[in-house]
């Protein structure tokens, strides 16, 4: 078993948050905080961690540097950068609260460089639940299930076309029109953007990221047919959520539209709530590892009213 060397940047209100995460994996021996550093330089010590300045960090030997700031994440790893930490090292310390978290299996997986391909918001969030970054364009939009097994069957043809406005749809939630555009015969509704202009440039620099030799795919579909499609997509590791039984070893069953309290909310809200942790059913760090499985739970029975 390795400890890894970690040093904690920020010591504001997310450091209170998930200091006690921090403090579990040191009584497991994953990691041994060797000091904390942030924009504060009154302390001498901290929770018996030495600080360090942050000019002084080159200077400590140490594995990771966990991010203690969410909101300002992407600020400091800019600068940790600028001090010549390398990019494999930072960590975001909301992935510590991760339920079952195992740093290695964290590691290893951002080390993959892992690029998700889904049909709605489940990839960008669950991107984003575990700090890692976006390299895939399908962020923040959706694709129906039809032009999205399609655009699935032969991804580096449609991705080699230039987005071309459809049309503006209204989106309810926001109280705005965003735009939806043609992928080639596909469309794709870009429901968390504005403008064309911003829709068309987080696609573009996001499809430059993607890592075609470690791919995830996924959906979620109510429709059996189309379920019986995503099977036959030649991916090594892929996931369709459906709301059905089934024996296929790439269909997650979740069922939780059975029970009385979930039955009014839409199948596509259910996985999003996955995503996000309103949910629970499976080990996100399992599931994105290719071990498919609903260990987490067991719903109770329930019988279902007409």
């Amino acid at each position: 078993m390795s400890t890894y060397k970690c040093v904690v940047w920020g010591t504001a209100l997310d450091y209170e948050m998930y200091f006690n995460a921090l403090k579990y994996q040191e009584l497991l021996g994953y990691i041994e905080v060797v000091g904390v550093t942030s924009n504060q330089p009154i302390y001498e010590r901290l929770d018996g961690y030495r600080f360090i300045s942050r000019n002084h960090l080159v200077d400590i030997e140490f594995d990771l540097l966990i991010i203690a700031s969410v909101e300002k994440f992407s600020e400091i790893r800019q600068e940790a950068a600028s001090l010549g930490i390398e990019a494999e090292k930072i960590m975001s310390i909301k992935v510590f609260a991760l339920p079952e978290f195992h740093i290695d299996k964290y590691k290893t997986l951002k080390h993959s460089d892992v690029t998700i391909f889904s049909n709605n918001c489940w990839g960008g969030i669950t991107y984003n639940r575990l700090g890692l970054e976006f390299l895939s364009p399908f962020i923040n939009m959706f694709v129906s299930a039809t032009d999205y097994l399609k655009i699935m069957n032969a991804p580096k043809q449609y991705l080699s076309h230039d987005l071309i406005l459809s049309r503006y749809n209204y989106e309810p939630s926001l109280m705005r029109d965003y735009p939806v555009c043609y992928l080639d015969d596909a469309e794709l509704h870009f429901n968390h953007y504005g403008s064309l202009d911003e829709a068309v440039a987080k696609w573009n620099s996001r499809r430059i990221k993607i890592n075609w030799d470690n791919l995830f795919v996924m959906m979620c579909t109510i429709d059996p047919k189309e379920a019986e499609m995503f099977v036959e997509l030649p991916y090594r590791n892929k996931v369709c959520f459906v709301p059905f039984e089934s024996s296929e070893p790439s269909l997650m069953s979740i069922p939780y539209n059975r029970i009385d309290e979930s039955r009014s909310v839409p199948f596509w809200a259910i996985v999003n709530g996955l995503a996000l942790g309103i949910y629970k059913y499976y080990d996100v760090l399992d599931l994105l590892h290719g071990n498919l499985n609903h260990k987490r739970v067991e719903l109770r029975h329930q019988k279902v009213l007409p």
